[in-house]
């Protein structure tokens, strides 16, 4: 049987090891389990200062009690 592989280059620590042909993975095994312990970008909140308010919609409130005339 014969395999075909890769010679790559690591790309958290920089190291060289061999991948599978048909394997997309571009970390070697070491970093692959430490970026585990790391949250999804999905899962993470966005930081900085909150969006203000839309200024259309505070005008759509008075005009919808009157206040705006």
């Amino acid at each position: 049987m014969e395999v075909r592989v890769q010679l790559k280059i690591c790309e958290g620590c920089g190291c060289l090891w061999y991948r599978a042909q048909s394997n997309e993975r571009v970390y070697c095994r070491e970093c692959e389990s430490k970026l585990k312990s790391f949250p999804s970008p999905e899962s993470r909140k966005r930081r900085g200062r909150p969006s203000r308010k839309q200024l259309a919609r505070v005008w759509a409130v008075a005009e919808t009690t009157g206040g705006a005339q």
